[in-house]
């Protein structure tokens, strides 16, 4: 197998990561958490951490039995590679060594910043995000040029949401992203076994920022365009991997669970109607694969055809012809004899509409008008980060996506991160995409370059501006 440096040799494109991770040295970040915190608050994390990342990752098998926590990634770095686990902590020596992974230009994401957006104490939670968005400015800001550490926006509130936006653009930060959810208080749980769609004790339920939501996210969607942000969503930012968890094996719990972070997510924006209120603003869902997009775009398709506001006419109980079908049953008796001197009677209430809702259109948010408005809003809209390693990478280039689409794949390299052993391997497992004749040539440019760039250009057209690829991405928006 060529290294990743010859294989970028030989590609006439940049290779752009939009989702690599750093391991942040805690010695480092310590100033900047004690700054943002005040001293008390500050003791206070040290010495007891946070509920959230504290149940995930500690405990044994039988503690867990009683918190339900599930099993955490206890042994997370690649450790047996020490310049791997060393570059993942270190700015400049990953900065050195992008030229040797064959990496162009590295969007980088937190990992043990990772958990405080879902902190429900809003005094540390906040401090804490600012903490660690002030260290990612100054530490990796000199490294501009090649890499850029994505800023933590808290969602909570609308005002918060909107005050760390502001601070990071500020900050130079270029990127940032949002948790994929947060749990709001029910007003009035019904504690009872009046509804079985609540867990015993069932007090929260999870806000994903559009359809149903609480507040109005809009005027933060708003700020991510004025300020030139896509939004990008990262699985692990907030809320535990769900109730449908295992105590003992973090392999079961890590199987699928960033999908099911960002699918509700992708399904909630969607038809909360942000793509349709925000045409030009790009969202991305990393580190989730594309394959699931796939099928929700095929899913969105067929429920509009048929539960769109016209088409759910056809189940509308008004229209049925009671007279008619109570002649077709007579014509075919038999079945139900001891019925048949009441059969008006009985077959009356299936004309009565008991469960029509407050609102009949399902869509009324998306402003869809035909079936062609759904590859708009979601094909236009929406990026999905894949590892290197993810064959399933080609579905998002398969024609038999509705409409023939191309869904934006982006490479999500997630080095630093356990699940990739050697840092310099990555270019190389993408690239056999296109050695097996998995992926084109020129899908593997819109995977690694073009969709990238644009994520990042949409709103913000001198993103790369100042860094090495800035003529490359010139002239390919200009072609």
């Amino acid at each position: 197998m060529p290294t990743a440096a010859e294989i970028r040799e030989q590609l006439d494109h940049p290779i752009i990561d939009c989702d690599g991770h750093i391991r942040e040295f805690m010695p480092a970040v310590l100033p900047y958490l004690r700054e943002s915190l005040g001293q008390r608050l500050f003791d206070r994390f040290t010495s007891e951490g946070s509920a959230l990342t504290r149940s995930y990752q500690g405990g044994g098998t039988a503690e867990r039995a009683r918190t339900r926590a599930p099993q955490g990634a206890w042994w997370a770095s690649p450790t047996k590679n020490t310049l791997d686990r060393t570059t993942a902590q270190t700015p400049r020596l990953m900065y050195d060594r992008l030229d040797e992974l064959g990496l162009d230009y590295a969007v980088l994401y937190p990992t043990l910043a990772f958990g405080t957006t879902g902190i429900d104490d809003a005094e540390l939670r906040l401090g804490l995000v600012r903490g660690y968005n002030e260290f990612f400015a100054d530490v990796y800001g000199p490294y501009r040029d090649r890499m850029t550490v994505a800023g933590l926006i808290p969602m909570h509130t609308v005002d918060e949401a909107l005050a760390e936006l502001d601070f990071c653009h500020a900050a130079g930060l270029k990127v940032v992203s949002i948790p994929h959810g947060v749990t709001r208080p029910i007003p009035s749980p019904l504690v009872t076994d009046e509804s079985p769609y609540l867990w015993p004790g069932q007090r929260h339920w999870v806000d994903t920022f559009g359809l149903d939501s609480n507040l109005d996210y809009d005027p933060v969607w708003q700020r991510h365009r004025d300020l030139g942000f896509a939004i990008t969503a990262h699985g692990g930012m907030t809320l535990p991997v769900g109730v449908y968890s295992s105590i003992s094996s973090f392999t079961y719990n890590h199987m699928g669970s960033f999908v099911a972070m960002m699918y509700p997510l992708a399904k909630s924006m969607f038809l909360g109607g942000v793509t349709a209120r925000f045409p030009d603003l790009p969202i991305a869902y990393l580190e989730c694969g594309v394959a699931w997009a796939c099928f929700m775009l095929h899913d969105l398709v067929e429920h509009w055809e048929k539960r769109s506001r016209d088409a759910i006419e056809w189940t509308n109980p008004a229209n049925l012809d009671l007279v008619e079908m109570e002649r077709l049953m007579r014509a075919h008796a038999g079945d139900f004899a001891s019925l048949e001197d009441r059969l008006a009677e009985y077959i009356a209430p299936l004309a009565n509409p008991v469960m029509t809702p407050d609102c009949l259109d399902e869509w009324v948010h998306v402003a869809i008008e035909q079936a062609e408005d759904i590859r708009t809003r979601f094909v236009d809209s929406f990026y999905f980060g894949c590892e290197a390693d993810d064959r399933t990478t080609a579905f998002a280039f398969s024609p038999a996506n509705e409409f023939g689409a191309s869904l934006r794949a982006v490479l999500s390299s997630d080095i630093s991160h356990w699940d990739v052993r050697d840092m310099n391997r990555v270019l190389p497992h993408a690239y056999s995409l296109v050695e097996s004749g998995i992926l084109t040539p020129e899908q593997f440019e819109a995977f690694t370059f073009r969709n990238p760039y644009e994520l990042h250009t949409a709103v913000n057209p001198d993103f790369f501006e100042g860094t090495v690829v800035a003529d490359a991405v010139r002239s390919a928006r200009n072609s």
